[in-house]
């Protein structure tokens, strides 16, 4: 596979997984009690997944 489709598809993956992410802060906001910590590391996961892409997209934009 070409290392820029497989950039690419990290990218996707990464942001795959910050939409699960904020589903499920969506969903966990909604109940009466929500859990702060899972809140927490979801919101942490995101932060992580963001920095994934903005290092990915430099590696795509130096390979061009």
């Amino acid at each position: 596979m070409g290392r820029n489709k497989d950039l690419r598809r990290k990218i996707a993956a990464c942001q795959s997984v910050i939409e699960a992410h904020e589903e499920k802060i969506r969903a966990e906001q909604t109940k009466p009690h929500p859990s702060e910590e899972l809140l927490a590391g979801w919101k942490r996961e995101i932060e992580t997944q963001k920095k994934a892409i903005a290092h990915l997209t430099r590696r795509l934009k130096r390979e061009w």
